[in-house]
């Protein structure tokens, strides 16, 4: 688990599920989607991480490629998570 601050100074998690999926959760008051019929090309959390299909994220001191972007369904108010595909 990794924790990173937003730029406004929030901080997200990063929890490694599996060991090729990440969850990225944290408080946004909104986010932001782009989607192309049910797939998520894009995610943006209220002061990033903007996270994007093919974009990179950066976990573990490696950087990653996001193959695959799933909105996770939250019953926390202003609370927003995703789980994100990943390969080298």
């Amino acid at each position: 688990m990794e924790f990173v601050k937003n730029r406004h100074g929030d901080d997200r998690v990063i929890e490694k599920i599996s060991s090729n999926k990440l969850r990225i959760m944290g408080e946004s008051i909104f986010s932001r989607t782009s989607k192309d019929g049910n797939k998520c090309l894009m995610y943006d959390f209220e002061g990033g991480p903007c996270l994007n299909l093919g974009g990179k994220i950066k976990f573990g001191n490696i950087d990653w490629t996001i193959t695959s972007i799933e909105i996770e369904e939250t019953e926390k108010e202003n609370f927003c998570s995703v789980i994100i595909e990943i390969k080298l």
